[in-house]
């Protein structure tokens, strides 16, 4: 299966802090579908909270989100909900 990929900007002010990566972490373990975000840092994991923490990500940072299975559609949906909502989830 290809991966589908979303572009995506940063938009809660803190940037991605614990709270937002163990949320991301929580959709790719659920999701019939693997989850990567890349950024300059380069492609990550999104099951691991620390690789995402470890990408630094601030509030404008403009990310490629991608994802690979039958549930890719529905998880690109829910971590554009995610990272640009502006306040904390």
């Amino acid at each position: 299966m290809k991966w589908q990929e979303r572009k995506i900007t940063v938009r809660n002010h803190c940037g991605v802090h614990g709270r937002v990566a163990a949320r991301l972490a929580e959709l790719a373990r659920e999701a019939d579908a693997s989850l990567q975000i890349d950024s300059a840092a380069g492609p990550v994991d999104c099951t691991s909270i620390l690789e995402v923490l470890s990408m630094a990500l601030v509030c404008g940072t403009e990310v490629t989100v991608r994802a690979r299975g039958s549930g890719a559609q529905g998880l690109l949906d829910a971590v554009q909900e995610l990272l640009t909502r502006e306040d904390d989830p």
